[in-house]
């Protein structure tokens, strides 16, 4: 247990009921272990289900960010919002700031959300109310300390962030990839001297959380993991591709299909439930009940495939980390894949530094031509990888070991 005395406050998007966030959280928290810790919220009832599962033994205080005006319509399109305006928001400023005057730290939690993804409209208010306690913080002088972030791309927002950047003082970024993010962030002011380049928030996960109880178990023996978030109508337009893929990787291979979905509704469950009653040879892991997917159920699951197919970046952070073969679809945002391939191929650089790897294993553009790509060349695949997950790769993990030990005990200390 860590005895230190710090005290912490955490902002990010980890209440969405999103695979990747809150297992990101959650892994911070085991490996901080700090007992007493504000979370700053959007969602408050997502935060308390995981605070249940997971946080028993932590005196966590969820606090719900407010604003005056939540519908998006309320910031003009194109507009440039200054960190004043966003204090100005804030309809719950006096308990914020009651809470942050209260800590040491403020982290800003591991994710891709500082970009023109997330300064859209649908998405807009969320990302004001991530950055609200950190507008607080910076008044008060606290230390503010990004985990394992993405920056960009950034597009007519450029100058929202860096207004926003370059307003905090006591402040280091953390950044998950050495391929684009560092320029980005030099794009809207950041200097190299406040960037930190340390690994994903997830890919090297507390072996706690890998101790709690698994709660689902697949039937297949020898399967490939299945995930997509694909627009349900396009799935049933090209519904012969996945028929065709699961009865070839099964006649050719002896592999079922098991579909693990990272979000509920269309983020993942109401394309696996489609699926289930057209395809072969298929089962899916039903998270409707418990509300979320179990962090040790999604590791436990993905160790134990033969490849995992996956348009999801952390579902490629877990592969990697178990050292199964994995293939990642690279979705377009807006408008190009430079957004997926900083995240994903950042990642691999990463893991896999030192190794002669090729991406083109790793990463696809397109998720049909993926699957006839995995049915001609499945043992090819996986013999690929396989070899790349060799002592330089067991380096690589001892040596982010050892970089996001010394940041956290940067956060801690």
């Amino acid at each position: 247990m860590n005895t230190n005395s710090k005290r912490i406050a955490i902002t990010g998007p980890f209440a969405d009921v999103n695979f990747g966030d809150y297992a990101m959280l959650i892994n911070n928290i085991y490996d901080l272990d700090i007992k007493d810790i504000t979370l700053f919220s959007y969602d408050n009832d997502f935060l308390r289900t995981i605070r249940e599962d997971y946080l028993n033994d932590y005196n966590v205080n969820i606090v719900e960010v407010k604003l005056k005006n939540e519908n998006s319509n309320c910031i003009k399109d194109e507009y440039t919002l200054m960190p004043i305006e966003i204090l100005s928001m804030i309809s719950n400023y006096d308990e914020l700031r009651e809470k942050i005057e209260d800590i040491d730290v403020l982290i800003v939690n591991g994710g891709g959300y500082f970009n023109g993804l997330w300064s859209m409209p649908h998405r807009i208010v969320r990302l004001i109310k991530i950055i609200s306690p950190i507008l607080v913080a910076n008044q008060l002088n606290k230390k503010i300390m990004f985990t394992g972030n993405s920056y960009g791309p950034f597009a007519k927002d450029s100058e929202f962030f860096a207004t926003l950047f370059n307003a905090l003082s006591n402040v280091t970024f953390g950044c998950r990839d050495n391929l684009y993010s560092p320029m980005w962030a030099r794009q809207v002011g950041v200097k190299d001297i406040g960037i930190k380049n340390i690994p994903d928030d997830l890919f090297l996960i507390n072996d706690r959380i890998l101790a709690q109880q698994i709660t689902t178990s697949v039937k297949s023996k020898d399967y490939i993991v299945m995930e997509t978030y694909l627009p349900l109508d396009f799935i049933k337009e090209n519904i012969n591709y996945f028929k065709d893929f699961s009865n070839k990787i099964f006649e050719r291979y002896g592999l079922e299909i098991v579909f693990l979905p990272l979000n509920l509704e269309h983020g993942g469950m109401q394309q696996g439930v489609y699926l289930n009653e057209v395809l072969d040879n298929y089962e899916y892991v039903d998270i409707t009940k418990k509300g979320y997917l179990p962090i040790q159920d999604a590791v436990e699951i993905i160790r134990n495939a033969k490849l995992v197919v996956s348009s999801r970046y952390h579902a490629l952070v877990v592969a990697l980390g178990t050292e199964t073969p994995t293939i990642s679809v690279l979705k377009d945002v807006m408008g190009d894949k430079r957004y997926y391939y900083n995240k994903n191929c950042g990642m691999l650089r990463h893991a896999l530094n030192g190794t002669d790897f090729d991406e083109r294993f790793y990463l696809r553009l397109d998720y049909l031509e993926t699957l006839d790509f995995i049915t001609e060349n499945f043992n090819e695949i996986v013999e690929e990888q396989k070899k790349n997950y060799n002592s330089r790769y067991i380096s690589n993990i001892e040596f982010l070991k050892a970089v996001r030990k010394e940041y956290l005990n940067e956060i801690i200390n």
